[in-house]
């Protein structure tokens, strides 16, 4: 062969090259949906319920569907290569492998069957279930008690002796005393405070996707810097005021006033207590679900890791084999 006619050739190999490994690749595509759609009807192709896990039935289809698919491809790409090189044959199935690999990661497929595209829905469901999880803490579940409604549900079996002696005398019944305590105490905590309180302990959700194991920890801050210091939502200054309400409606003694408010102020605290504690199991869920998801996706990436390898092997094997027959 002349030079001229050789130096002609190459190009001619190159396309026909590239041809080949589009078609494979081609190929390797349509038994994909193939797959996907058969994997959908009998119920294994779907990654939908990915929070109880990957099961071993989906991981093996998914295996064998990549397998097939990328050796298919890398045997069509051989079988259409004009030169029968086994090297070359072998680097065209490689081809089809990463061609077929960035066609479903950039081509949005979602199918389920192939390493990538279930690799990318499994990270985005860890995602999405984080963040619901995060949402479903709204922020009527982190606000501070209402201390009127607390001074409001006050018994008398909730104060001393002495006291609920005193108001019998008086013949103060326990609706009136409900109803006077409510109202000295509907001020103490002012509407401007609580939504204050509010917006403090709302704005502690923002990182709980990112860090979820903090959510108690920074909720018990916020509780913290909203009942404690100089800018405490409660303070003295507003308990006096509720106890001196309390000495001239009810007509009692001003100690007698103190260990009622001393009592809803018990009240409160104990209130606040619980709202700790329910912030810190809501944590504890949150982990949990985040942990399960996250195990479940470990668990699946191993399988899909595994899939896209082996399809590699399967597309450069298929390749070399097409090109011996």
């Amino acid at each position: 062969m002349s030079d001229t006619a050789l130096h002609s050739s190459r190009p001619e190999m190159r396309r026909s090259t590239l041809s080949a490994v589009i078609v494979g690749t081609i190929v390797s595509l349509g038994l994909m949906v193939l797959f996907t759609l058969l994997g959908l009807a009998i119920g294994v192709a779907s990654l939908e319920a990915l929070g109880q896990g990957l099961g071993v039935g989906a991981a093996l289809y998914i295996v064998v569907t990549q397998l097939i698919s990328l050796a298919a491809g890398g045997f069509a790409a051989a079988r259409f290569m004009a030169p029968r090189d086994t090297v070359a044959a072998a680097l065209a199935g490689a081809a089809v492998w990463a061609l077929t690999t960035l066609g479903v990661a950039f081509g949005g497929w979602t199918t389920g069957t192939s390493a990538v595209s279930s690799s990318m829905s499994l990270i985005a469901q860890t995602a999405q279930t984080t963040g619901n999880a995060a949402q479903a803490i709204t922020p009527e579940d982190l606000s501070l008690p209402d201390m009127s409604e607390i001074a409001g549900s006050i018994s008398m079996a909730d104060l001393p002796p002495e006291v609920r002696q005193a108001l019998q005398e008086a013949d103060i019944t326990p609706s009136e005393l409900r109803a006077e305590a409510r109202e000295a105490f509907r001020n103490v905590i002012s509407a401007q405070e609580m939504a204050r309180a509010r917006s403090i302990l709302s704005g502690t959700l923002s990182d709980i996707a990112a860090q979820p194991g903090t959510l108690s920890e920074e909720v018990n801050a916020a509780l913290d810097r909203l009942l404690q210091g100089e800018n405490s939502v409660l303070s003295e200054e507003d308990i006096t005021e509720a106890e001196n309400t309390l000495q001239s409606r009810l007509d009692i003694s001003d100690s007698q006033a103190q260990q009622i408010a001393e009592a809803i102020r018990t009240r409160f605290e104990e209130a606040v207590e619980t709202l700790r504690q329910t912030v810190s199991e809501l944590q504890e869920r949150l982990v949990a679900a985040v942990n399960e998801v996250q195990g479940a996706v470990s668990s699946a990436a191993l399988w899909l890791f595994v899939a896209s390898l082996l399809g590699l092997g399967a597309g450069a094997g298929a390749g070399v084999y097409g090109r011996r027959l």
